[in-house]
């Protein structure tokens, strides 16, 4: 696969020049920093903000490579919605999506420092699934924004994800 390669102009303040790649709906944002040895995402819950369980409040990061993924529904391979209806069972699938999506680019679900999850419909109830099914796909939970919606792309989807990932 051939990735196209935009790049874009010199950034006065950074002076780094920006290369942007395009990969099957993951964008990989690459800073050239030859003193970056390893990648680091710490996450904190510092003192003064309540201290959740299911998603970290900051998430810092080092490294060479962001991934920025596209939102992930629950759609296979084939295009085919997985639990039409169901919104936590396309919620397992959008999780796994996500999780193709960030090893195609070289990562895990580890090197994943956020993401935004859009619920159509979202209940006050649905945290605590949501907040499971984060803590069982990631070994420290990323910081995470939680949007209710009304609709997405298509009337048949319940829930996007969308994630940002920092590779070395």
């Amino acid at each position: 696969m051939n990735p196209q390669a935009v790049h874009l102009p010199r950034n006065a303040r950074r002076r780094h020049l920006l290369s942007l790649a395009i990969v099957t709906g993951v964008a990989v944002l690459s800073l050239p920093n030859p003193a970056a040895a390893d990648t680091t995402i710490r996450f904190l819950n510092p003192d003064g903000l309540f201290k959740p369980s299911t998603f970290s409040q900051v998430a810092i990061t080092e490294g060479d490579k962001v991934v920025y993924i596209s939102g992930q529904t629950a759609r296979d391979e084939k295009s085919n919605v997985v639990g039409v209806g169901d919104v936590r069972k396309q919620a397992e699938k959008v999780f796994d999506n996500l999780r193709i999506a960030v090893e195609a680019a070289g990562g895990s679900m580890g090197d994943i420092a956020k993401i935004t999850t859009y619920i159509v419909g979202l209940k006050p109830d649905d945290r605590a699934w949501i907040g499971e099914l984060v803590k069982k796909s990631f070994p420290t939970p990323p910081a995470h924004t939680l949007v209710g919606i009304s609709a997405l792309a298509t009337p048949e989807l319940l829930v996007e994800i969308e994630a940002i990932a920092v590779l070395d």
